[in-house]
């Protein structure tokens, strides 16, 4: 697929050069790094300041080092883990963030329209798309160490989904080698070991509502709604409406599981009182008993609960135009 040239307002800042954020371990890591320099050259630009990311500083001190420098400009490769901490960074600043998915199930390139194996055109969205506002998601918990609670964390990002429960239970029991392989679908197969699993009790309450009683296989929170293989958890979900997607997952059957799979990859809401929809702005779920979590499929680890509210239009996120 050819590259067609950047309008002029859509092109990076003249003079003022693009960061780069890289995760070294992802994969197709050395190809986008030099095709991201060579683009810049190409182009006439200032060579990108790249920043790489480490065990120990995973994206949101580089991407802090470079807001701090003036970046106007920057661009993230890696998966949605490195994406998630840059973006933590970046959110309200007026930074444009370019996005190369180079990670193993990248969920938010995949619901923005980013996902390809075109190294040059990766770096062309990255570096010329439309910027586009984007809601971020934030939470906080208390982590459960050794049966003991701890304090309130600072709030974190989470771009596409968080999970209380079993689907939690679900990432956490994929091992990084499954995922390596098989992306999306190692978290399908190890899903169905947990399909029958017992539900949680947990007490939720939405948008500062009474808090209420339930019992759910999970609880989801979304940003955006498509998980790869054509599957819609949240049909008609947007990541610019200002709002999250809860859903609540009370099932307890195998016939109940194939309807809801059905529904999704056939693109319907499944209406039943097998699920329950609702649209948010704060949530706040506190379980009976500590559950795991996961932010865009890392988990966190088990909670004795669990804060969250939406920022619109938080991050301009460099996007395919129209």
């Amino acid at each position: 697929m050819g590259v067609v040239s950047a309008a002029p307002e859509r092109a990076p800042y003249a003079g003022v050069p693009v960061w780069a954020v890289l995760n070294p371990t992802a994969k197709r890591y050395a190809v986008a790094r030099h095709t991201l320099e060579r683009t810049c050259a190409d182009a006439g630009l200032p060579a990108p300041r790249i920043l790489e990311t480490t065990a120990e500083e995973t994206g949101w001190a580089q991407a802090r080092e470079a807001v701090a420098q003036g970046a106007r400009h920057l661009v993230v490769g890696g998966g949605d883990g490195t994406v998630r901490e840059v973006a933590r960074a970046v959110a309200s600043t007026g930074v444009h963030l370019g996005v190369l998915p180079l990670g193993t199930a990248n969920l938010f390139a995949f619901n923005l329209g980013l996902r390809t194996r075109d190294p040059r055109l990766m770096v062309h969205r990255a570096l010329y798309g439309a910027p586009r506002p984007i809601d971020v998601g934030w939470a906080s918990w208390r982590l459960v160490t050794d049966g003991t609670s701890g304090a309130p964390t600072d709030e974190y990002v989470f771009l596409v989904m968080a999970g209380l429960g079993h689907d939690a239970a679900t990432v956490l029991a994929t091992d990084r080698g499954t995922k390596s392989r098989l992306g999306w679908l190692a978290y399908l197969a190890m899903g169905s070991r947990h399909l029958l699993s017992k539900p949680l009790r947990m007490r939720l309450s939405i948008d500062s509502a009474p808090g209420r009683r339930l019992s759910t296989w999970t609880i989801l929170v979304a940003n955006s709604g498509s998980i790869p293989g054509g599957i819609d958890v949240f049909p008609g979900s947007r990541v610019d409406d200002g709002h999250l997607d809860c859903l609540e997952v009370p099932l307890r059957t195998p016939t109940q599981w194939a309807s809801i799979a059905w529904a999704g990859i056939t693109h319907h809401r499944w209406e039943a009182a097998a699920l329950r929809y609702s649209r948010m702005r704060t949530l706040w779920a506190v379980p009976d008993e500590p559950a795991p979590l996961h932010l865009d499929g890392d988990v966190v680890g088990e909670v004795a609960d669990l804060r969250i509210r939406v920022q619109e239009g938080a991050l301009l996120v460099r996007t395919p135009g129209p």
